[in-house]
């Protein structure tokens, strides 16, 4: 592919579900992938993280003697760098938006490793043998399900993760003489918000085929909480620019 068909930076601000992504072709970093798996198919992921990371450590070390920098981290600064990450995580944990992503990760990850959904096919099962249900319309229901369940397993860690690193950078304040289209943490809220608003989705359909189960609807209420906290506090998260994915 020539260079000018890749998008700089695209990959820095996707959601990581290439499966899914219609950008793959100009992504540099699904390229470079996939020609790893062409030429070393037998090599997993991790082997060629391997091979790059020695040869990059070799590569800092070699210029790190030429110039006279030291590798090495004394004891005062490392007690000063965890002294500051420590209390920047405190901050950070202290806020509504980041109690409630931790709260959503493990309710959701409860429900999902529940009975909820083998229930559910049981019910299914029994309308099919007494005649309520038609074969064809439990099989559109199993289909939606499927897909709203891969949905939200896919965002799952990921709303959390997200949620986290754009306070951080919030709070560290790096971005803020940058435009608002170019603000890092901005970038970040704005994919945490695509994530939390097709969770809400998902949710809400599996809601439609289960709408006894109180606890979904526990959970779609902590998604529009944490999408109503997101928005308060990164109002202009809509205005950053995705390579890419926000250019037209």
């Amino acid at each position: 592919m020539k260079e000018g068909q890749f998008i700089p930076g695209i990959y820095n601000w996707c959601d990581r579900w290439c499966e899914r992504c219609q950008y793959t072709p100009r992504c540099r970093v699904y390229e470079k992938e996939e020609s790893r798996k062409q030429a070393n198919p037998d090599q997993d992921v991790w082997g060629t993280i391997s091979d790059s990371f020695q040869e990059a450590l070799q590569l800092l070390h070699k210029a790190a003697d030429e110039m006279g920098i030291s590798l090495e981290l004394n004891q005062e600064e490392s007690d000063r760098i965890m002294a500051e990450e420590k209390a920047l995580d405190q901050e950070v944990e202290k806020l509504p938006l980041h109690f409630l992503a931790d709260e959503y990760l493990d309710q959701g990850k409860d429900w999902i490793e529940s009975k909820a959904t083998k229930d559910y096919l049981l019910h299914l099962q029994s309308q099919v043998e007494i005649g309520t249900l038609q074969e064809k319309d439990v099989e559109q229901m199993i289909k939606i399900l499927d897909e709203c369940l891969e949905v939200i397993q896919w965002y799952l860690f990921f709303v959390a993760v997200k949620i986290g690193r754009a306070l951080r950078e919030k709070i560290e304040g790096f971005w803020d003489d940058y435009p608002v289209e170019e603000r890092g943490d901005l970038g970040t809220a704005k994919i945490a918000m695509i994530a939390i608003e097709r969770s809400l989705v998902a949710w809400a359909k599996i809601y439609q085929l289960i709408p006894d189960d109180d606890q979904i609807l526990h959970l779609l209420a902590k998604l529009e909480k944490m999408r109503r906290l997101l928005k308060e506090e990164f109002p202009d998260y809509s205005k950053f620019k995705r390579p890419g994915f926000d250019d037209n």
